[in-house]
């Protein structure tokens, strides 16, 4: 189930919450302690954002935050913000209340589409190689291929942005959880499998930056 974190106090922050429990979310509340984190949330970055009222600062935060500045946010407002401006603007998709839980999914995929130019419902395709997003499948030339489930979460981070060069620190917080305490050799050891069961036609679209980390090749 993936994690999204509410960030508001007010009482549309739980019409919020179980809407998105409706859409399979796990809602966790961000209680208003100084921290982005919710306390009882796991140990990894959650999925999506929803920032329930003018966002305030919360979007700024978020944005320099390493481990969260690549999560889609939606800012949920009441119609009477629209006239001030308080905050709307700041999230990559902007509800006004109330609103459905067709409409939240319909945001929810717009805002995964701004970032990262996928929906979790998509197929990745590279090439020959496809990452299906919705079904944890990968296949090369329409045959499967098996990964662990760190080795596909790892995959499917880097095929989700491609380009992006991210260190073993970072990889180890976005794929493994912020609280996770292994070592850098960690990401260096599942770099290699995937390597080896990407093939000779695709493992070299994880090239290794030197004294840095890791991107994806997506072309």
């Amino acid at each position: 189930m993936s994690d999204a974190w509410i960030y508001g106090d007010a009482a549309p922050a739980g019409s919020t919450a179980r809407l998105l429990a409706e859409l399979g979310f796990s809602p966790h509340r961000v209680t208003a302690n100084g921290s982005l984190r919710p306390p009882d949330a796991p140990g990894r970055s959650p999925s999506l954002v929803v920032v329930v009222g003018p966002s305030g600062d919360v979007c700024e935060r978020l944005g320099q935050d390493e481990e969260l500045a690549d999560v889609p946010v939606l800012v949920a407002v009441e119609p009477e913000h629209l006239d001030h401006g308080e905050g709307i603007a700041d999230g990559h998709e902007l509800l006004v209340h109330p609103f459905s839980a067709a409409e939240l999914q319909a945001r929810i995929a717009r805002a995964r589409r701004a970032l990262h130019g996928v929906d979790h419902g998509d197929v990745v395709r590279c090439g020959s190689l496809e990452v299906n997003l919705a079904t944890y499948q990968v296949t090369i030339d329409g045959r499967p291929v098996d990964f662990t489930y760190m080795e596909y979460e790892l995959l499917k981070f880097l095929v989700t942005h491609p380009g992006r060069v991210f260190s073993r620190e970072a990889l180890l917080s976005r794929v493994w959880g912020y609280d996770y305490y292994g070592g850098a050799r960690t990401v260096d050891v599942h770099v290699r499998r995937l390597r080896a069961k990407l093939g000779q036609e695709h493992a070299g679209r994880i090239k290794t930056v030197r004294s840095v980390g890791y991107r994806w090749e997506g072309v």
